[in-house]
């Protein structure tokens, strides 16, 4: 009976325990920002055989400016869905060498491809605070087999950053801040000197999402990855002062 009773106080000992760390993890991960990216294995990244998955392999590819003329709504900030997220701008000036590019180079984020930069481009990712890999290369057609560039980097909640993608060296790099994130034509640019150059630049792919919350049960609940900026009308970019009449050479 001495021990039945020991065991019952134990069990009763285990179960608060095993309550109160569920009570405790649960208060900890409920609305907790989370990436819906895979996450980074770094002894599997730095082993040989993940090394020359990256580089050799076969998928999809993107057209260059030269091919693809697609146009956008020019940039302009947003507003995160969540606002613990952070905002990435991916950019591409406008330039003759850009605009004669066949096959753009990809991107990969965590191993998720992401779209291309094109010439006058620009799109936004929205990630959850964290650590990432970034890696790039240009295949032929469909084949991979140049070795990628990659690159870590960490973000911040509520913050947002500015990354150019600029082939051409003479044009513009970073003024000062040495500690920026740097990857051959790849740059983090300061936010004056990245909004003076982005101005111009158009919304040609989606604003994308990787940002998820984990529910009361420990379950990631996250939203549509693409984000719909609505459909662009080449109109709503001419903004005229005074409605044209064409009987008035005033307003002509």
């Amino acid at each position: 009976m001495r021990y039945l009773g020991l065991m019952l106080l134990v069990s009763c000992g285990l179960s608060a325990c095993q309550s109160h760390k569920a009570v405790e993890k649960q208060q900890v991960q409920t609305g907790q920002v989370v990436s819906t990216l895979d996450q980074i294995d770094y002894e599997k990244q730095d082993s040989f055989v993940s090394s020359k998955l990256d580089q050799y392999k076969v998928g999809k590819f993107s057209v260059g400016s030269w091919v693809n003329q697609e146009s956008g709504q020019y940039f302009k900030l947003v507003k995160p869905q969540n606002p613990q997220a952070a905002v990435v701008y991916f950019y591409r000036p406008d330039s003759k060498w850009n605009r004669q590019e066949i096959i753009a180079t990809n991107f990969f984020l965590n191993g998720k491809r992401i779209p291309s930069l094109i010439s006058n481009h620009y799109y936004w990712v929205e990630l959850a605070e964290g650590d990432y890999k970034f890696n790039m290369s240009r295949p032929l057609a469909v084949v991979h087999f140049q070795k990628p560039k990659a690159t870590y980097f960490s973000v911040k909640a509520g913050q947002q950053y500015f990354v150019k993608y600029e082939e051409e060296q003479f044009r513009g790099g970073p003024n000062g801040d040495a500690s920026l994130l740097r990857m051959g034509p790849l740059m983090q640019m300061p936010t004056r000197q990245a909004l003076k150059e982005i101005g111009m630049t158009q919304l040609k792919t989606p604003g994308l999402n990787f940002v998820g919350e984990l529910d009361s049960r420990g379950e990631l609940v996250k939203g549509s990855e693409k984000i719909d900026s609505g459909q662009y009308h080449a109109s709503d970019d001419v903004h005229s002062t005074v409605p044209f009449k064409l009987w008035n050479p005033l307003t002509w």
